[in-house]
């Protein structure tokens, strides 16, 4: 078990007791260590712990995870995604030219450990309650700690090479944050012994956590279809079969109607979500969230390749989430935009787990087990869902994983997968609608590049903490 500093966690200020989420604002989140509440004296109340954990998914919200930058950053560094000649915001990160000191490389790394924090301050609480009220409490706790699985799997995905990347996984990953230690300084963990802790803490979630249902709040079925996705991560194919097939057969959530499909992003919402980070009139990062960085009236910054949109077949509903832009003038621009988030004021939510997902994911698991005709009725249940006139899928082999690999990225673009899935497919990244400099329009696998580097202050902090290569 690692313990958390906060000294040398300098990127992560004295924090983690401003769950109260109504009332904190950022100068609070500010606070030095004398001015700051003891931790111990944080959680004295079963409200307490409610305000906790609203606080947690909070820290989802930021513009810096689940708001922008978390999921923007792998898709712009992919080859779904071309810039264009006025994007300043997250550029180095698409020109393969990510340095130590980047505010992202800096932000994303202190945002993430922060909302990690405020899951221990949950987990670690040995608040008492009656016997009324304790299945409330374990609820409570046990989205804690789905909470630390997601955000360690986030911070491994982006610091981190693939898991696979080595024999035994015993390259680099990040440290396991399991406590508060104010005089820790904790060494970066294997990527396999990262990977464990996740599996672990998304076990103990499922055991802690009630029956009721929330797309803004893990639930059992969120727990459950992130951890088909970790197990598919780490090729674990029949659980990641079984777990996605246990999400699809559990009947809460549904495919959306194709005729509902676009109506649905247009709303604000995502389609058969399963668990998503909520943003609303009153709660929403405005000139920071996702779409902005896609849509005319926002910054505009990071367009569709050319390649993507041409894999959509005429007629297919998904096809509806590309707008024209009479302002793009054509030539290496195009004239469309990503019209997945049309808010003007950042009003979407970002989805994070969908059941379209888990038909992938199943799809590409029974693949793997040799079982092609199970795979194929998982694509056509995503692609006719698109096209209903659609014709099955007939490949067999590496055609059929061809498609599956099409299907996931058509569905799910511009939602924070792709990059993760050429890693983990040991493919290069081949951008043929390319606007960056002509050196990074195709990135070889594998290459260092890949992931973020760790930020220089959390280098120049903490003595045990070691660089990624080439950075």
């Amino acid at each position: 078990m690692t313990k958390f500093s906060m000294k040398k966690f300098v990127s992560i200020l004295y924090i983690g007791i401003c769950f109260f989420a109504f009332s904190c604002s950022e100068e609070f989140l500010d606070l030095k260590p004398n001015e700051a509440l003891p931790i111990e004296d944080a959680i004295t109340t079963l409200n307490d712990l409610e305000s906790a954990a609203i606080g947690m998914y909070d820290g989802l919200q930021s513009a810096n995870h689940y708001g922008r930058y978390f999921v923007l950053v792998p898709d712009v560094m992919s080859d779904d995604v071309k810039q264009n000649a006025s994007a300043n915001r997250a550029k180095e990160y698409a020109e393969y030219g990510a340095f130590p000191d980047h505010f992202l490389t800096q932000n994303v790394w202190a945002r993430i450990y922060n909302t990690i924090l405020r899951a221990n301050i949950l987990i670690n609480s040995d608040l008492e309650v009656g016997a009324t009220v304790q299945e409330t409490k374990n609820s409570l706790q046990g989205e804690a700690y789905a909470m630390r699985a997601l955000c360690h799997f986030d911070l491994v995905r982006l610091y981190g090479q693939h898991y696979g990347f080595t024999p035994g996984n015993d390259h680099p990953g990040v440290p396991i944050v399991l406590e508060f230690d104010e005089a820790a300084e904790p060494t970066r963990n294997t990527v396999a012994q990262v990977y464990e802790q996740i599996l672990a803490d998304l076990s103990t979630a499922a055991s802690l956590l009630g029956s009721d249902f929330d797309t803004g709040r893990f639930s059992q079925l969120s727990v459950k279809a992130l951890q088909a996705r970790v197990n598919l991560y780490m090729g674990n194919w029949a659980t990641a079969e079984g777990l996605a097939s246990e999400v699809i057969n559990d009947g809460t959530v549904s495919l959306t109607s194709n005729t509902d499909y676009v109506a649905t992003w247009e709303a604000g919402t995502s389609p058969d979500v399963i668990f998503e980070v909520k943003m609303n009139s009153a709660d929403n990062n405005g000139a920071d969230a996702l779409g902005r960085m896609y849509i005319q009236d926002g910054y505009g910054d990071y367009l569709p390749a050319a390649d993507i949109v041409d894999l959509i077949p005429d007629g297919d509903v998904r096809g509806l989430l590309y707008a024209d832009d009479a302002a793009n003038l054509g030539g290496i621009y195009g004239t469309i935009r990503v019209n997945k988030w049309p808010s003007q004021v950042g009003e979407d939510n970002t989805p994070v787990l969908r059941l379209s997902e888990m038909y992938m994911i199943r799809a590409e698991a029974r693949f793997m087990q040799a079982n092609e005709d199970g795979a194929r009725a998982d694509v056509d249940a995503i692609r006719q869902r698109g096209l209903p006139t659609a014709e099955a899928v007939t490949a067999t082999g590496a055609d059929l994983m061809a498609e599956i690999e099409k299907e996931k990225r058509i569905e799910l673009a511009y939602e924070g997968h792709r990059l993760w899935d050429l890693m983990r497919w040991q493919k290069s990244v081949e951008r043929t609608d390319c606007t960056a400099p002509t050196a990074v329009c195709n990135i070889a696998y594998p290459d260092n590049r890949f992931i973020l580097p760790i930020p220089q202050n959390e280098m120049d902090a903490n003595p045990n903490m070691t660089q990624n290569i080439g950075y």
